[in-house]
């Protein structure tokens, strides 16, 4: 075989390793590009309670700075039938060792069964002791690929995931999402339940029933080096500090 002929393959795995490069690094730039960066001084100018959500990919936190600069903190617990988060424990004892109000999310995938959902997120949560709500986040991915937004089949697994999780812990689930997922599967299937939307646009734009917001992804916090999601509270600290206390009731 020449040297030419052995060059081939090598130049065909190089090229398209470079493509499938390039097109992750397109697809992260469009979607920091939708999210507006904000540090979160710039946030408090505007909204007094502020919060954020991590999971595993946020494995550097100095707690001593962070801490004192945030009123609340969701972190993810488990996705899907059987997926932990495996930063879990560690972020919500730092947390928790703070005294940082602290809910816990769920990442729902659309095509796998509602229950056992919930089985997986319960098994993981139910040791723990929340101040905030345990929520379901309800976001299309493209991981799992069209196929599996069937539409009928996603709210049947949204329905069981819920009633499961309501029913175990006497508590309403809050219901994140965003816009495309608020109009296409929550507005007119959970027309009453509370909601944490993620939106790039004005509050005014937001459904009735918003209790957090997620204003970007693409936030800015010191003791924090990467991006981070930075989340408001739809209120001021006295009606803040009365939604605690009604959720220890």
């Amino acid at each position: 075989m020449s040297k030419k002929s052995k060059s081939v393959p090598y130049f065909i795995s190089l090229f398209f390793g470079t493509l499938v490069i390039v097109i992750l690094l397109v697809i992260k730039y469009k979607q920091a590009d939708n999210s507006t960066l904000f540090t979160l001084n710039e946030i408090k100018t505007e909204d007094s309670i502020c919060g954020i959500d991590i999971s595993r990919y946020q494995p550097h936190i100095n707690w001593e700075k962070v801490a004192p600069q945030i009123d609340f903190v969701f972190i993810r617990a488990t996705s899907g039938r059987n997926y932990v988060d495996n930063l879990f424990d560690v972020h919500y004892m730092n947390a928790k060792n703070h005294d940082l109000p602290i809910g816990a999310y769920h990442y729902f995938v659309f095509n796998v069964n509602g229950k056992d959902q919930a089985v997986n997120f319960l098994n993981k949560v139910n040791d723990y002791e929340f101040d905030l709500p345990l929520v379901i986040d309800v976001e299309e991915h493209p991981k799992y690929g069209k196929p599996s937004f069937d539409y009928q089949t996603t709210i049947n697994n949204l329905r069981e995931f819920i009633t499961k999780v309501e029913k175990e812990t006497k508590t309403e689930v809050l219901i994140y999402t965003n816009t495309k997922g608020y109009e296409r599967y929550i507005k007119r299937n959970f027309p009453n339940h509370s909601l944490w939307i993620s939106s790039f646009k004005s509050k005014e734009t937001h459904p009735s029933q918003w209790v957090f917001w997620q204003k970007t992804h693409t936030g800015k916090i010191d003791g924090i080096t990467d991006y981070v999601d930075i989340n408001v509270f739809n209120g001021d600290e006295k009606t803040w500090n009365n939604y605690l206390e009604k959720r220890k009731k």
